[in-house]
């Protein structure tokens, strides 16, 4: 993402291997993007099956789970540093990595124990792992060892890899041959914990012989984004407590548990983000060699793995603190729920102590206060209440932070001074940005589940309504960030606030229109909650002005439109209160179409003057990293409609043709952002900002909306205890939404290049037509017809066309 080239890369296309130029700064591709939101499902089905086997047993079996999808992600992201997984041969063999791991991620429930009527569900698991591995290890031997050394290394890799692989399916195998003597569960988890000690000697081996660190930007940054995702995962867990698209009442306990919970996840982020990162990747930089390869080894691939199981821990413990904090609930407090919650975070500072020790030699005081802290605070945790021990973590780890960046800052103060300038100067997507982005990818999975929750028009309309709400609350920020330094206190202060509004927003949700019984007005927190957005938002522009005088014209605008959508959703809220009769009127849905209305009129209007685009780059990569997180939600949808059922053939093809049809019309877009980047930095002045707001702001959501759908369509049509009535309507929304976003991606293009690509409007024209004529046929022969469909015109527009990062974009 940090490449801003002027024309696309020549080799982008083509049937090889595009290797890295180590003498580029590197970047990470969305490709490796795109796989890695495949282990945010991952982490969520680990936090579940720890959460149903929650005993010591059910711990280390969870931790064994971890550390084999970490041992999936680690040689994808070494690969990554040696070849452009973007380009040449790669997207194929990385989109059938796609499907290995969702395959990996629906089996982890199976992981020590079948579910009978299907598929042994260790042995499905087992051979996904396999797969990923050997097919890593595959590219890396032909592209990397070369040489005497080299060979030797690859040959004891090899070795290594089998003797694992061999103890792993015996893992699967022998256990149901024993007798019942034998205590089979075991010996399931000696021999899995064996395989994976003997599985992790390969990176030993790698370091010691021919392996180098191509692009140390690249290996920090995957590693730094991997973070990223743990703490999205703790984000989703705090709100998903009984399970994904759960109807659950939003409670007082509830609420003030997940804003505690969101506190914490701030300052973990900040412990990490705010110093430590960029540290150890200077002293990444700083080294050469073999010394380069052992730091890499050590820093990232290792220790950086205690963290991200700290961070799961983490989750696990609130996601029982929360399941308790409902009215409903039968789930009891385990007695060893706060040792969980504490020890994640304990487990995840204590990993930070060392990475930085391993990498400068330095003990952080901050990450070592915190230690301290919780430490002490532990016995007196378990004698008080559930909120009152997240209370007492919020003040443990705040202190951390506070003391870090006050009292502890004059040690660093030089560090910290060039690690902002160096932040400014890149002009990348921050960090922060990327935290704010996880909780709307809750969000964004709460709207399917209001669609999910009510299986028909009207639902699907009060689905779009909250959507395309959250859409102008990103897409707001998005521009204020945009436009404004990240570094002041306004700016952090409100962006915290920003985050812990949407997260509620999350929660109340799947109840914006109808609320449950014994629960907190869904309506009125939505309202509450975006009404405090825009006004926090108010905040930040006002720095804005501060800092732009051409803007000072335009402040009553701004005000005004904000204003505007405030006394609407004000007079919604006081409707809301009303008797039943009147707050399920449809007419109420009108009233939320009417503020919005408005809003996006009137910022339409306004926008042509009343923004900026400061950095192009950034502008771009804000908007594809959106269309990500939708897509990440669809990857999630696919795995929650299919976790209750034990893994089977068909289960298996409806996995492999969902992360296929979502890989092709993630490839329409992702190909060609680059050259889209490039088109509107030509624009200039007012013209720049209008190609912006209708390109980016407007001609986004239609593409967002239409992944949104698929991805309800795709739950639909796949969850088995559907009834007619909601696979039919299911069936046609994800034919349509597939359409839907081949006619927004049409306009997108459109708006900024001035042509039309017919392929993608014969595509949207045919799955429109096939909607009705395959409604009969069974959902999975549907599914894999409309892969076809999507394959097919993706290879005929790449050979017809070429590969559009091949050529460059043509003059605005």
């Amino acid at each position: 993402m940090r490449r801003d080239d002027p024309a696309p890369h020549p080799t982008a296309g083509g049937r090889r291997l595009v290797a890295r130029d180590p003498g580029a700064i590197g970047d990470v591709s969305w490709v490796e993007l795109f796989v890695d939101l495949l282990f945010v499902f991952a982490f969520l089905a680990v936090t579940t099956l720890m959460g149903e086997h929650f005993s010591p047993l059910g711990l280390v079996q969870g931790a064994l789970v971890i550390l084999l999808i970490w041992h999936c992600w680690t040689p994808c992201v070494w690969l990554g540093n040696v070849v452009h997984l973007d380009r040449g041969v790669m997207p194929p063999i990385m989109l059938g990595i796609s499907a290995a791991l969702l395959v990996i991620g629906v089996a982890i429930p199976e992981a020590f124990t079948d579910r009978r009527g299907g598929l042994p569900g260790p042995l499905v698991l087992i051979c996904g792992y396999l797969l990923i591995r050997a097919t890593t290890m595959v590219v890396l031997t032909f592209v990397r060892h070369r040489g005497e050394g080299g060979r030797r290394s690859a040959v004891a890799a090899w070795l290594i890899f089998v003797a694992g692989g061999l103890v792993l399916l015996a893992s699967a195998l022998v256990p149901p041959l024993l007798p019942t003597t034998v205590d089979a569960a075991l010996v399931q988890v000696v021999l899995f914990a064996s395989a994976l000690l003997i599985d992790s000697l390969i990176l030993v081996v790698a370091s010691r012989g021919g392996w180098r660190v191509v692009s140390p930007w690249h290996l920090a940054e995957r590693h730094a984004l991997i973070v990223l995702i743990a703490l999205g995962e703790t984000i989703i867990s705090i709100g998903a407590s009984e399970g994904l698209g759960v109807d659950r009442p939003v409670t007082s306990q509830l609420a003030v548990g997940a804003v505690l919970g969101i506190t914490v996840v701030f300052a973990l982020w900040w412990s990490y983000f705010d110093l430590a990162k960029v540290i150890i990747e200077r002293a990444l930089k700083a080294s050469a060699g073999r010394n380069r390869a052992r730091v890499g080894r050590d820093v990232y691939s290792g220790l950086h793995l205690p963290m991200i199981g700290g961070l799961i821990f983490f989750a696990l413990g609130l996601k029982h603190l929360n399941t308790h904090a409902t009215p409903r609930s039968t789930h009891p407090w385990p007695s060893g729920g706060i040792a969980v919650l504490y020890g994640g975070v304990l487990l995840y500072l204590g990993a930070l102590v060392a990475v930085e020790w391993r990498a400068v030699r330095l003990l952080g005081r901050g990450p070592l206060t915190g230690v301290a802290l919780l430490t002490v605070l532990l016995t007196v945790a378990g004698q008080i209440s559930e909120v009152q021990a997240l209370v007492v973590l919020v003040v443990a780890t705040c202190a951390m932070v506070v003391l870090d960046n006050t009292a502890f800052r004059q040690r660093h103060r030089q560090l910290h001074e060039s690690v902002e300038s160096e932040n400014i100067q890149v002009g990348t997507v921050d960090p922060r940005e990327l935290f704010v982005d996880l909780v709307f990818v809750y969000a964004f999975i709460e709207v399917t589940a209001v669609m999910n929750r009510f299986p028909t028009l009207l639902g699907l309309a009060q689905g779009m309504i909250l959507l395309a709400l959250l859409w102008w609350a990103w897409t707001s920020y998005t521009w204020l960030a945009n436009a404004v330094r990240h570094d002041s206190t306004v700016v952090r202060l409100s962006t915290a606030g920003i985050m812990t509004a949407v997260l509620l927003i999350g929660l109340a949700i799947p109840q914006a229109f109808v609320p449950l019984p014994d629960s907190l007005p869904g309506p009125l927190l939505v309202i509450g909650c975006y009404i405090a957005i825009q006004l926090m938002q108010a905040l930040i522009f006002r720095q804005l002005v501060r800092e732009n005088a051409d803007l000072r014209g335009t402040r009553t605008r701004f005000v005004a439109t904000a204003a505007t959508i405030v006394i609407l959703l004000t007079i919604a809220a006081v409707e809301l209160v009303a008797p039943e009769s009147v707050t399920r009127h449809p007419a109420m849905t009108l009233l939320w179409v009417a503020a919005l209305l408005v809003q996006y009129v009137a910022g339409y209007w306004a926008g042509g003057r009343l923004w900026r685009i400061r950095l192009v780059r950034h502008w771009a990569d804000r908007h594809a990293l959106v269309i990500l997180i939708a897509f990440g939600e669809a990857v999630l949808s696919v795995g929650v409609s299919i976790d209750d059922e034990p893994i089977s053939a068909p289960t298996l093809i409806v996995v492999v043709a969902s992360v296929v049809a979502l890989g092709t019309i993630w490839w329409s877009y992702f190909t060609g952002i680059d050259a889209a980047r490039i088109a509107l930095g030509a624009y200039e002045g007012d013209r720049r900002v209008r190609a912006a707001r209708d390109a980016y702001t407007y001609l986004h959501l239609p593409m967002v909306a239409g992944i949104v759908l698929v991805a309800y369509g795709l739950h639909q049509t796949l969850a088995a205890s559907q009834d007619r009535h909601g696979a039919l309507l299911g069936h046609y929304t994800l034919f349509l939404g597939v359409a839907l976003y081949l006619l927004g991606n049409q306009m997108f293009w459109l708006r900024i290049f001035r042509t039309v690509s017919r392929h993608r409007l014969i595509g949207a024209g045919m799955v429109t037509v096939l909607a009705p004529l395959t409604v009969a046929l069974p959902s999975v022969v549907s599914l894999v017809l409309l892969t076809v469909v999507g394959v097919v015109f993706a290879v005929v527009e790449t050979v017809q066309e070429g590969d559009p990062r091949t050529r460059r974009p043509a003059r605005t």
